[in-house]
């Protein structure tokens, strides 16, 4: 929303500029040459500036947001492993923490207590 408004106060400066220099001026470019109000040209640069600038930042958003989308992906996938290796390993220390049942533990006992 500020660049907006900044956007639309840079305008209005343009704007004022050009309007208040309203001279006929003669533009020339290679073979052509023509004579047009400066306001004109001042407001015709602006425009042209303003789609250079358009025309790089657009590509730029699509492959961050492409970019972000891709990470935002990826993200669920890791969490969805960290999900499944947590329960494994919940599995694993409930396994270890669970009393011992081999055949071998209970004759330990009754020949210790001989």
């Amino acid at each position: 929303m500020l660049s907006l408004l900044l956007a639309l106060v840079f305008s209005l400066l343009v704007a004022a500029f050009a309007i208040q220099n309203s001279l006929p001026v003669t533009v020339s470019f290679a073979v052509w040459s023509f004579q047009t109000s400066l306001v004109l040209v001042i407001l015709g640069a602006a425009t042209f500036g303003a789609l250079a600038v358009i025309s790089l930042a657009v590509p730029m958003q699509i492959k961050a947001r492409w970019d972000l989308k891709k990470a935002h992906h990826r993200q669920g996938e890791l969490e969805a492993e960290a999900k499944t290796l947590q329960e494994r390993l919940d599995r694993e220390l409930a396994k270890d923490a669970s009393p011992n049942t081999s055949p071998n533990a209970s004759n330990d006992a009754g020949q210790n207590g001989i």
